[in-house]
């Protein structure tokens, strides 16, 4: 189905705009007509009739470049709607967004995408949401194992996935309503070929990427595919199979067993972690109780 709506057209309209009256945008293309071959920092050549042909995705939104692949999703939510699931796919992110809106630093060779899905195809009440993006974590977690088996890769609850102490995977789910429908979009930034030697500072000391684990690049239309087979397996296993959903998630949960420190607002609750529940909580065991938390930042663990 097409997706020539009338929202579909402004966004493209605006984005024309912003092609034109940026330098960079120029000097980027013009480098890429001179240098055709794919290199580490060039991640515009997505194959995307494998990834329509090998996955689920029944459309493809690509842009070389976009502020923010989750707004692009909601932008155009609608239409996507009409092809759930749909993918909304860039070569270069430029103002990435995490949960409570920090942004998400980003560089050419990232892998950056949303998935935009309708919520009638993930049959979960609304206490159960948050295991979706566990699921997604659990989808690329399973994803990077394939391609460095040597590597051991975790989750930390809520929505990241790291190798050591390292953050390598970012997720933020969202949910929205368009003309009655609603929406859940999952977006997944992994860092695949940008090396984290150029980030700031803070960035580098806490975060790494495959190219700076392997020191060689990485296709990033297979590890597109690997990583969105795994999500369809892992979203579909939370109805079919939600005790196992459960317990791949507390045996990759790098939390449990350890005292963690969260911050919830303006306060801070600390207590040793029991595990994730069946509404994705996280379960503390604190000097007054067991505290399950629907959402929090993990400042210490």
């Amino acid at each position: 189905m097409s997706l020539g709506s009338t929202s579909r057209l402004q966004f493209l309209q605006r984005r024309l705009v912003e092609i034109l009256t940026t330098n960079a945008w120029f000097a980027d293309q013009t480098r890429d007509l001179q240098n055709p071959t794919m290199t580490r920092t060039n991640t515009s050549s997505f194959d995307i009739a494998r990834i329509l042909t090998e996955t689920n995705v029944r459309h493809v939104e690509y842009h070389a470049r976009l502020a923010s692949t989750n707004a692009t999703a909601l932008e155009l939510l609608g239409p996507l709607l009409e092809d759930s699931p749909s993918l909304v796919l860039t070569g270069e992110q430029t103002s990435g967004r995490g949960r409570t809106g920090n942004l998400w630093w980003s560089s050419a060779g990232a892998l950056t995408i949303s998935m935009v899905i309708d919520a009638s195809e993930i049959p979960l009440t609304a206490e159960r949401r948050p295991m979706v993006s566990l699921a997604a974590g659990l989808a690329v977690r399973d994803a990077l194992s394939g391609f460095l088996p040597e590597h051991e890769f975790v989750l930390k609850w809520p929505n990241d996935v790291l190798t050591g102490s390292q953050k390598i995977c970012g997720i933020l789910v969202e949910q929205h309503s368009i003309d009655q429908r609603q929406g859940v979009i999952i977006g997944i930034g992994v860092n695949v070929n940008n090396s984290l030697r150029g980030a700031p500072t803070d960035v580098a000391q806490r975060a790494t990427s495959l190219f700076d684990l392997e020191g060689r690049s990485f296709d990033l239309t297979s590890v597109l595919i690997a990583i969105l087979r795994k999500l369809d397996h892992r979203i579909g296993q939370l109805s079919t199979q939600p005790r196992l959903a459960l317990s791949e998630a507390n045996r990759h949960n790098v939390l449990t067993g350890r005292t963690v420190t969260l911050k919830l607002g303006e306060t801070e609750l600390s207590g040793h972690c029991v595990g994730i529940d069946e509404e994705g909580h996280l379960v503390l065991r604190t000097d007054h109780g067991i505290r399950r938390c629907s959402s929090g930042i993990v400042l210490r663990w």
